[in-house]
């Protein structure tokens, strides 16, 4: 399930846990972050920097990640790593990022 970083960590807060964040390049990256959190049964922030946004597309990567989100047994975020500007900020958020720093 896709669901903000202020969910993810509050709850990590409130557990003693902590939250690990990821940046990806690709679909292979993503599967892999994916397959490890869920064996180990633990939230996880995916991140996309403005470079990867630029490389892959975002609505690419979006996608990828929500559909990741949708099949996933453990809470994910997707997050907008370092934007550089408003214009990226906006379009991740209406691209369905929960995050943007």
């Amino acid at each position: 399930m896709l669901v903000t970083n202020k969910k993810l960590l509050s709850a990590a807060k409130a557990k003693g846990y902590a939250v690990g964040a990821f940046n990806i390049q690709n679909l292979e990256t993503l599967l892999a972050i994916v397959e490890a959190s869920t064996e180990e049964r633990s939230p996880v922030i995916v991140a996309v920097t403005p470079s990867t946004i630029k490389y892959a597309g975002l609505e690419y990567l979006a996608g990828m990640v929500k559909t990741a989100a949708e099949s996933a047994p453990v809470p994910m975020s997707l997050h907008l790593d370092h934007g550089k500007d408003i214009e990226t900020v906006s379009k991740c958020i209406d691209a369905g990022f929960t995050s943007v720093m």
